[in-house]
């Protein structure tokens, strides 16, 4: 079951409220280079110096961006610039944003304390692979400063829609911050501090699954923490903060990840389209703008995956529609182990039956060949302008079919998904070191 815990939220000093538009990121790890140098030029105190600071080439191993960080927060808590919230709290965050398709969402997450879990008891599921990199990254900066500066996204099922109604009551008075971000997102933020309210959720929350949308790594992370900082009883090692919406929330969306193709022969191009014909149909569709519209539509028709394919001049856009057969079956004599709702995934049969099969390519396993994006018109300013020779477009991810494999310990491939809202940080930060639990 799921065990929320209130706690002191650090948050920056309301003499900054009129300024968060200036102080808050997105996650980390889709911070450009770029990026984190414009964040540290919006604000002096933008809080991409304690989640993301600078490399430089004077590093050591004491003295490094994660050292800079926690001398950064040592500082601004001594300022004041950021404070610990005045009692034991959840917090309800509410994001207005347009999604990939230009329509306008509200999304609704509560930010909390929850129990770490192992992933081998079920009670919190995984659904992507995770690496070793990113969670050495996170646990250095959790070691040296021991705050959590951004929350992990995770989903549970309501359909009573209890929850919903007691945050709903809960957003009743005016929110402590309401802003719009740097990409002109709005951002608000409610704290609750009655313990009838904190309670009533808590209550409601009890028996029920968790599934991580956004942040295995730093899921990962804070069970690594915990074995090496918990201490005997309740601690506060012993939970992670997470930002948790109803898997019916209409503010979320689960967006495919598109692949871009590089590294490949002209040889193996034409053996490519000779051979893709055995097991694809191939549908030309005459404009890009229409491409993955044409390709949802076509899914809904034909019950089976169908995947878009973005070429250079030349080659064009079109569909590859899997063609009616058993093709499960064959899938399933390649993936041990795995359920068949598994070998239905657009990411699983474009890995095997395509990138693998006719392009001779290995995901996962050859760096450089694959690169990953979310927008489609990023794609195709990309192919157009030859930095990659063509991109392949998984359909629209199935959130009952990922539900279900989490549920059931099945880990999609890599970059299966792409959730949206990617949530602020910066809005609450969880002092885990402080032993305060509430």
């Amino acid at each position: 079951m799921a065990r929320l815990t209130p706690f002191r939220g650090l948050r920056f000093a309301s003499a900054y409220g009129r300024e968060m538009s200036r102080l808050v990121t997105p996650p980390y790890d889709i911070i450009s280079s770029c990026d984190q140098q414009r964040f540290y030029r919006r604000h002096a105190k933008n809080i991409i110096r304690l989640e993301l600071g600078k490399t430089t080439s004077a590093d050591t191993a004491e003295r490094n961006r994660y050292s800079r960080a926690r001398r950064t927060l040592n500082q601004w808590l001594a300022d004041e610039v950021l404070i610990k919230e005045s009692k034991p709290a959840l917090y309800i965050q509410k994001t207005a944003y347009l999604d990939p398709r230009g329509t306008s969402r509200e999304f609704t997450g509560l930010l909390t304390r929850v129990k770490l879990e192992p992933f081998s008891e079920r009670k919190i599921f995984a659904h992507e692979k995770t690496f070793a990199g990113p969670k050495t990254d996170r646990l250095n900066l959790l070691r040296e400063t021991g705050v959590g500066f951004s929350p992990i996204f995770s989903l549970y099922r309501d359909s009573s829609e209890n929850i919903s109604r007691i945050l709903d009551r809960a957003m009743q008075g005016a929110p402590v911050y309401d802003f719009n971000d740097w990409s002109g997102c709005r951002q608000r933020l409610w704290v609750i501090t009655k313990p009838a309210n904190i309670a009533d959720l808590q209550k409601r929350f009890q028996g029920k699954k968790l599934m991580i949308a956004d942040g295995h790594h730093r899921y990962a992370t804070a069970l690594a923490y915990q074995k090496e900082f918990s201490r005997p009883g309740e601690d506060a090692a012993d939970s992670v903060m997470m930002c948790l919406t109803d898997t019916h929330d209409p503010g979320l969306t689960v967006w495919p990840v598109y692949r871009l193709i590089q590294g490949v022969s002209q040889v193996t191009w034409r053996r490519f389209w000779k051979e893709i014909k055995k097991n694809f149909e191939i549908e030309k569709v005459d404009a890009v703008s229409g491409l993955t519209a044409a390709q949802t539509r076509s899914a809904n028709v034909e019950k089976n995956p169908v995947i878009g394919f973005l070429g250079r001049a030349g080659d064009g856009a079109c569909l590859l529609k899997l063609k009616s057969g058993d093709f499960v079956t064959r899938i399933m004599a390649r993936i041990a182990n795995h359920s068949r709702i598994y070998g239905r995934l657009d990411v699983v049969l474009l890995n095997l039956l395509i990138l693998d099969d006719l392009l001779g390519i290995r995901p996962g396993e050859e760096p450089g060949r694959i690169t990953f994006s979310h927008d489609l018109a990023e794609v195709q300013r990309v192919v157009d302008q030859g930095k990659a020779q063509a991109a392949f477009l998984p359909g629209l991810p199935n959130l009952k079919a990922i539900w279900d494999l989490a549920r059931q310990g099945e880990i999609m491939p890599q970059k299966s998904t792409y959730f949206l809202p990617k949530l602020v940080t910066g809005l609450v930060m969880n002092p885990i070191n402080s032993g305060d639990v509430g």
